[in-house]
């Protein structure tokens, strides 16, 4: 395990290198006069002056090959380079946003779980019943609505209709910012509210964090709930499964305890992938709800030509999804105790 953990680290390395160096070489090509547009970004009047001093300052006048040079001098210093547009080391500015992801992302992960693991164990245990049938339709809403639809869906409902929600966007309120600030503990303003014993607060921070996770969460649902039954169906079928009640074992021991163990295989899977996506692909999800995320910031970085931003967002992403997939292996191993890596 461990020489099979050390190969995939060497591999994942060589992946986040090789995503970051061709993200570089695609920006760094753009015909566009970017000199320009950062000048404009930063305030500054755009003169010829200032796009001279402007295109020193980030060498874009450099030969390409110089430019990457002076990039992994900074990616090797720690501050992924200097954004032009918020003049702070990109490291700063993704360290800023990213929890708010993950934040997101764990939220909305544990959710698809919850709900998904037995809404597909009660389906393939109640087959072409009404529950499987509901089921069933609930996935294909999932998959086929598209994500920017849902969480405009759920504004409407919650937020304008309903009026169960405060405050459809952002992470809190500006009353409860200015009556119950939640201190700084971790970075995640969920659980630093309860740390800190905060209950307007985590009760404020729940209400923003309820809709964007489930919107989030909804596609996941449908996919793993579906995964989850078609593998439940098979394992109920084996030999193992019919021996333990022929023993006269409880059937909720043998449903739970023996086949929803070797039937998460392939659900481990799509949640290994799909980890990865959350963490990532959260963008339409960030923007409909003013979340401020990592997703949210990259959208920024692209649409101000902001290219060591870019740069670092693509390679935190394939990080990212390089660790989902190898937390994923590993995973198999505990599962199922016959996966052995060499």
């Amino acid at each position: 395990m461990i020489g099979f953990v050390a190969r995939r680290l060497a591999t994942l390395v060589a992946v986040v290198f090789g995503a970051m160096t061709v993200t570089f070489v695609i920006a760094r090509v753009i015909p566009q006069n970017v000199a320009q547009i950062w000048a404009g970004v930063q305030g500054f009047k755009v003169t010829p002056d200032v796009i001279a001093l402007v295109t020193r300052q980030y060498h874009l006048n450099e030969p390409l090959i110089v430019q990457y040079g002076y990039y992994l001098r900074d990616l090797a210093s720690g501050r992924w380079g200097t954004s032009p547009v918020t003049g702070r080391p990109v490291a700063v500015d993704i360290l800023m946003y990213l929890p708010n992801t993950m934040e997101l992302a764990a939220a909305a992960l544990l959710l698809a779980v919850a709900v998904s693991v037995p809404m597909g164990v009660v389906a393939a245990r109640a087959r072409n019943s009404w529950v499987d049938q509901a089921s069933r339709a609930l996935a294909l809403i999932g998959v086929a609505a598209p994500t920017f639809w849902i969480g405009l869906l759920l504004q409407f409902v919650f937020y304008y209709w309903l009026g169960w929600v405060r405050d459809p966007g952002g992470m809190l309120s500006d009353s409860t910012l200015a009556l119950y600030p939640v201190r700084h503990v971790t970075g995640f303003v969920v659980l630093d509210a309860a740390l800190t014993g905060n209950g307007p607060g985590l009760l404020d921070a729940i209400n923003h964090l309820a809709l964007p996770a489930i919107s989030l969460a909804l596609p996941l649902v449908a996919l793993l709930s579906r995964m989850t039954r078609s593998s439940m169906l098979e394992v109920l079928n084996q030999d193992y499964v019919r021996t333990a009640r022929a023993k006269g074992m409880p059937e909720w021991r043998v449903t739970w305890r023996h086949a929803l163990r070797n039937a998460l295989m392939p659900t481990v899977t799509v949640l290994g992938l799909s980890t990865g996506w959350l963490l990532t692909g959260s963008v339409v999800t960030e923007l409909i709800f003013y979340w401020p995320g990592v997703g949210r910031y990259a959208v920024g970085a692209v649409t101000s030509f902001d290219f060591p931003a870019v740069t670092a967002y693509t390679a935190l992403a394939a990080l990212i999804f390089s660790l989902a997939n190898l937390l994923t292996d590993i995973v198999y191993a505990y599962v199922d105790p016959r996966i052995r890596f060499a």
